[in-house]
């Protein structure tokens, strides 16, 4: 008896240390980063020698917060320059300019990659010192949010003067699901920076990658250093921060963008920008005198997409009284967003509530044809089918860009919500 028992035990321990050792831990790009890593940076130098140009801002952390700027320096690499994308190094300025500063901590100059609204190229100048270019910051997982415009820039640059590209992987926070429209040739522009879907479903790493291969003209040498243990599904993982922008403060946020970017750049609809519920709410101006059985109709159609939804009213940055809807989302990669944007539109277009585009939405939303659905000229079944059919071309042409799994989830957004297609690598 006595024999079995310490069988038993010796068999527990046995176990117990085998999970231990095989147990995974998810990390980020920035903490895969090896000695092996920093002496592949530029071959031929000393690792003191290799002068790399970090492309970041605030979301450029480890896990446990430290700077991808203080990781890279102290393993050997020389940062001579900080480039940042729109809203700035800090993450917080929602101005059309985004200014040149020094890091206080460091000294190193921070060069601002974003100006007049729109993007800006690295100087020929800036490049003539540096070895290598290293991209580290957090996407939304939207076309339409500019750090991906700064990447697909910053690489173009790169390849034009012969630098290698290096981007530590990051999570997309929308999951696996990959929907809307791809940009059509004519509205191409910073804000739609190349034909890939709305929600693209991929990390910044596969991005770069599929640019690389399908979208530069010249390629850059590029190397992404991957996350491990990381299932797209799971979207974020970890302490991560999700402080992305100024309206992105939180993961809710990020969440309510996936649609409610593009209704903010339609009148009268306020989305709570500059507020601490950006992108958390849908409310229009109490003068409208929108009666409140409308916004209990609009709370079924948010509820058959997932989304729970309370009345609201509060004070935006104008300081107009507004009403309507709070939402919390919960399940994102069950979400459909840019069908649940193109509902949203249909329900008020029914209820008779006038609205207006801003001349930015086509270029956001990457098509023209939204405009037809909502006037009866094109038959919603055959819009998304045609924009199912982009997507699995995508797809396929994408595939070996996926450097995770499961592989991103094409939905076929038809009227009925079963149609779901599910596309294996």
């Amino acid at each position: 008896m006595r024999i079995i028992l310490y069988n038993h035990i010796l068999c527990y321990f046995i176990v117990s240390i085998s999970v231990a050792l095989h147990t995974k831990e998810f990390k980020l790009g920035i903490e895969n980063i090896s000695i092996e890593f920093v002496r592949a940076m530029c071959p031929g130098k000393k690792k003191g020698n290799c002068v790399v140009g970090l492309i970041t801002n605030q979301t450029g952390v480890d896990q446990k917060g430290n700077r991808s700027v203080d990781i890279l320096q102290a393993r050997g690499l020389t940062v001579n320059t900080i480039f940042v994308p729109e809203h700035g190094f800090s993450g917080i300025l929602a101005e059309r300019d985004v200014h040149d500063s020094i890091d206080k901590k460091t000294g190193i100059p921070i060069i601002s990659l974003y100006g007049n609204g729109s993007g800006k190229m690295i100087s020929p100048e800036h490049l003539s010192a540096i070895d290598c270019l290293i991209f580290d910051i957090q996407d939304s997982g939207m076309r339409h949010y500019t750090y991906i415009s700064t990447l697909l820039n910053t690489m173009k640059i790169a390849a034009t003067h012969n630098k290698s590209f290096m981007v530590l992987d990051r999570p997309n926070p929308l999951g696996s699901v990959m929907e809307g429209p791809l940009v059509e040739p004519s509205l191409v522009s910073f804000i739609s920076i190349a034909p890939i879907p709305l929600r693209h479903g991929m990390t910044i790493g596969e991005l770069a990658h599929y640019f690389n291969e399908h979208i530069l003209e010249k390629k850059v040498t590029l190397r992404v250093i991957k996350m491990s243990d990381y299932n797209r599904t799971d979207g974020f993982v970890g302490d991560l921060i999700y402080q992305l922008s100024p309206n992105l403060q939180s993961l809710q946020s990020v969440y309510g963008y996936s649609f409610l970017g593009l209704l903010g750049e339609i009148e009268p609809f306020d989305v709570g920008v500059g507020t601490d519920m950006a992108f958390r709410c849908i409310t229009l101006p109490e003068s409208m005198h929108v009666p409140a059985v409308v916004w209990r109709r609009l709370q079924k159609v948010f509820s058959a997409y997932g989304v729970k939804s309370f009345m609201y009213y509060h004070h935006n940055n104008n300081k107009r009284m507004s009403k309507g809807l709070r939402l919390e989302f919960s399940a994102i990669s069950d979400m459909q967003s840019f069908k649940l944007l193109i509902a949203v539109l249909k329900f008020f277009k029914k209820e008779n509530i006038s609205f207006s585009f801003s001349a930015s939405f086509n270029k956001a939303v990457g098509t023209k044809q939204v405009h037809d659905v909502l006037a009866g000229t094109l038959s919603e079944d055959l819009f998304f089918e045609n924009i199912f059919q982009q997507l699995q071309q995508f797809h396929s042409q994408a595939v070996s860009s996926f450097f995770y799994s499961p592989s991103p989830i094409i939905t076929k957004t038809l009227k009925k919500n079963s149609d779901c297609i599910i596309s294996k690598k």
